[in-house]
């Protein structure tokens, strides 16, 4: 299967209580996943923004970070985070905030347990 950009679901506005207008693109939603994740999406966090502090118990999330920098809650501290690292939350809260120059760009992906 293959979706083309114009396919795509985009979603501009705050997420879990967080700052800012983050777009999100969903690359994969709903159905398509057949019920084994929630969603597969392209995140753009600008510079302050944020995703709100959220907990997953009965799923858990995986960010990809394509380009920017970050801070993110990991087992209860905050660490920095940037391209190519990887950020999963799995039974634990957290949250991400773009602290760099430019747009915090990644993947994220919502798996059911």
């Amino acid at each position: 299967m293959i979706k083309r950009k114009d396919e795509l679901t985009k979603v501009v506005g705050p997420i879990e209580g967080g700052k800012g207008e983050i777009s999100r693109e969903l690359l994969i939603e709903g159905d398509e996943l057949k019920n084994k994740a929630k969603v597969f999406a392209k995140l753009t966090v600008p510079v302050g923004a944020s995703v709100g502090l959220h907990e997953h118990t009965d799923d858990y999330e995986v960010y990809y970070i394509l380009s920017g920098k970050g801070k993110v809650l990991d087992n209860g501290g905050v660490v920095e985070v940037g391209a190519w690292d990887v950020v999963y939350a799995i039974d634990s809260e957290h949250y991400i905030e773009n602290n760099g120059e430019g747009d915090l760009v990644f993947l994220a992906v919502i798996v059911n347990l």
